[in-house]
């Protein structure tokens, strides 16, 4: 348990510094002992259980591709954490006996009361809905009930905002727990048909913890409309920006079948406003924001201002952790899709940066001994959170200046822009009312 405790406050670090944001919301709805079956969404590779070990106060084995296992880093990783292995049919170790064996020792830790962490969609994807769930974790949670022990199933949503890559945002979400007593006495009498139905079971609650929709295009669109702000509620925050998308979304499919030629217009005015803001590099904000040079321009000195006296810390910062960067950004970009890339730079980052960290103490004590190894193994990481900071919000300086310039240099590109925007929340609007009219 300390090795696990170890590398869970690793995890909680790197992720801190990966995302720019976590927000975890429902923890309370996690039971604090007994066996537990946790299930989640998976769309973005090792990132999602290391999001769940770092958000969850309690210890969870995960079950992961045996695969995995061989992956260096990774391997050590998973073993430490004591996760469990699974094996594909398409893989060259598979065999029937290997996967009763884990059925077995997963069914064992539930009955000794421990918590189980299993992505049912067997597999990473970036599609903007849940896939068909594999039959695994229902049967291993029946096993364990038929071994005595009180099984509950929870449900874990993840959510990543604009990007789920380097510096994005990301919101897990716990959901109240469930038991198996409803399927129970089917169970006894057809435990295939069971393990189907609870199954389908599992797979609708979870459903209802993420965002769904046809195409991801769909949900960019929805992502816009809700930064608009037309819905009433205007709460800030990671959670209440995804209700709003949730609820846009499940009206989207009311008003479709009521306006469908409204809703068509619709779609393509957002595309083709997206487009246009795209093409000028503005945000929806900046749109319909009322510019006021002055104050622009005061903000925009003040805050470089601000950002200049902590410029020497920062140049620190980037000389003593731009390799490990780089490196981790190179090897990235081997990935195939962006979960697997987001992946393998997380993990290249877990071990480049350390290493950096280490090699420049080994300079500091050739240098100085004590206080040169003292100096440089804090200031090379406690540089580079700083230098994370200062781009952040050097980033939104130059978004909010870039917003004034092209409000001055190009106003009949904006004007067509606001009237573009007009147009929009004038037909959202109309098939919200819709929308909140229907039975």
């Amino acid at each position: 348990m300390m090795l696990y405790g170890t590398v869970r406050g690793l995890l909680r670090l790197g992720l801190r510094g990966w995302f720019r944001e976590v927000e975890v919301h429902g923890r309370e709805n996690v039971p604090a002992d007994g066996p537990l079956v946790m299930i989640a969404n998976h769309h973005n590779g090792m990132i999602d259980p290391f999001l769940l070990i770092a958000a969850s106060d309690r210890p969870v084995t995960f079950v992961a591709k045996a695969a995995l296992f061989r992956v260096p880093v990774l391997g050590w990783i998973l073993k430490a954490l004591h996760c469990m292995p699974a094996y594909r049919g398409e893989e060259r170790d598979y065999s029937k006996d290997k996967n009763q064996a884990l059925f077995e020792a997963a069914a064992a830790l539930l009955a000794e009361g421990r918590a189980l962490g299993i992505f049912p969609e067997g597999k990473s994807h970036l599609d903007p809905k849940l896939h068909d769930f594999k039959h695994g974790a229902s049967r291993i949670a029946f096993d364990a009930q038929a071994k005595g022990a009180p099984v509950r199933v929870a449900f874990v949503g993840i959510h990543f905002e604009r990007t789920r890559g380097f510096r994005g945002k990301a919101l897990v979400q716990f959901g109240p727990t469930v038991g198996l007593d409803a399927h129970r006495e089917r169970y006894s009498q057809d435990p295939r048909a069971a393990t189907a139905a609870l199954s389908e079971e599992l797979h609708g609650r979870l459903s209802e913890m993420i965002l769904t929709a046809e195409s991801r295009e769909l949900v960019r669109l929805a992502d816009l409309v809700e930064r608009m702000g037309v819905l009433d509620e205007g709460e800030p925050g990671l959670k209440a920006g995804f209700e709003r998308k949730k609820a846009l979304l499940e009206g989207y499919a009311t008003v479709r079948e009521r306006a469908p030629e409204d809703v068509a217009q619709l779609e393509e005015d957002l595309r083709h406003y997206r487009r246009f803001l795209d093409a000028l590099g503005v945000r929806d904000d900046q749109v319909a924001h009322d510019y006021r040079f002055g104050h622009v321009l005061a903000y925009a000195l003040r805050n470089t201002l601000l950002l200049a006296f902590g410029l020497p810390l920062v140049i620190v910062g980037l000389a003593c952790n731009l390799a490990p960067y780089l490196i981790a950004l190179g090897c990235a970009k081997l990935g195939r899709s962006l979960d697997v890339r987001t992946s393998i730079g997380f993990l290249v980052a877990a071990v480049a940066f350390p290493l950096t960290w280490a090699a420049l103490g080994f300079g500091g004590w050739m240098l100085a001994r004590g206080w040169g190894l003292a100096a440089a193994l804090a200031a090379a990481p406690l540089s580079g959170a700083v230098a994370l900071r200062w781009m952040d919000q050097w980033h939104r300086v130059i978004q909010s200046t870039w917003g004034l310039w092209t409000a001055i240099a190009l106003p009949a590109a904006r004007a067509k822009l606001r009237r573009m925007r007009a147009r929009i929340i004038a037909r959202v609007e109309k098939l919200i009312a819709l929308w909140r009219s229907a039975p």
